[in-house]
């Protein structure tokens, strides 16, 4: 009998590996041709270039749904605001760098400045104007993050980063930086923070993509009103961790092993 669990499980996972297979030949192809696409329309319309995002971005919340049996639901875009703020997201996972920028435009994201030099996909990033920082430098990258964000808020663009600086597995912690922050503290624009389990059905460093839902809920507007960048973050931090965990999916964290059944 258990044999013949463990066959089933390890034929199950083989059919999850070869759906994951099936969409990164998918994805890939994506990447390099919508990424050279932009490239070399850098000089049309932020509108038009938006467009062709878009249109990538469907793609491969298409191919995860049908492909992967992958889906998400959203709560509280309704506290989205018409304009001026910075979104805070949890970063877990290669979906929410995906598929964050169809809820948010004209965005521009905050980025280490090595992404650039990624064939295809770090032009991409260079056609959409994004903030590519030099993290080793200090308060310089900070400087580069308040006068470059300021600058795009004040041309209509949402600021769009990862306070956590890089991907982290779910139950695992790593503080949130300060730059966000204090962009918030120096623009007086509001932070949008955003929470979501997508590191338990896509997870870093993973070929499977498991089938499921993810949940996606962004929070109220967090002003940064007259407090320093210190306590601002540690509201961020707060709000989007604890959402996290309200809505963690335990089967799914079980199943990867990073919690013991009941």
């Amino acid at each position: 009998m258990h044999n013949q669990q463990s066959l089933r499980w390890r034929l199950y996972l083989l059919f999850l590996a070869l759906r994951s297979i099936l969409f990164w030949l998918v994805f890939m192809p994506s990447v390099i041709f919508f990424a050279l696409l932009l490239t070399l329309v850098f000089f049309t319309s932020l509108d038009f270039k938006i467009l062709l995002i878009r249109s990538w971005i469907n793609l491969n919340l298409f191919c995860l749904k049908y492909i992967c049996g992958l889906d998400y639901q959203i709560e509280g875009l309704e506290n989205i605001p018409d304009h001026g703020f910075i979104v805070m997201s949890k970063h877990a996972s290669t979906w929410e760098t995906i598929a964050l920028q169809k809820f948010f435009a004209p965005m521009v994201w905050v980025v280490k400045r090595e992404l650039l030099h990624v064939p295809f996909f770090g032009w991409g990033l260079w056609s959409m104007d994004a903030i590519a920082i030099n993290r080793g430098t200090g308060r310089q990258a900070i400087k580069q993050l308040t006068d470059q964000g300021i600058a795009r808020m004040r041309e209509g663009r949402i600021v769009m980063l990862f306070p956590e600086g890089t991907r982290v597995l779910p139950g695992q912690y790593k503080p949130f930086k300060l730059g966000g922050a204090i962009l918030a503290h120096d623009s007086g624009h509001a932070i949008l923070p955003i929470a979501h389990n997508a590191g338990e059905f896509w997870p870093r460093h993973s070929l499977i993509k498991w089938p499921g839902t993810i949940k996606v809920v962004i929070g109220k507007p967090i002003e940064p009103g007259d407090d320093a960048p210190e306590q601002i973050i540690k509201r961020v931090e707060e709000w989007v961790l604890g959402t996290c965990e309200q809505i963690s999916d335990q089967k799914q964290l079980q199943r990867l092993g990073l919690v013991q059944p009941d």
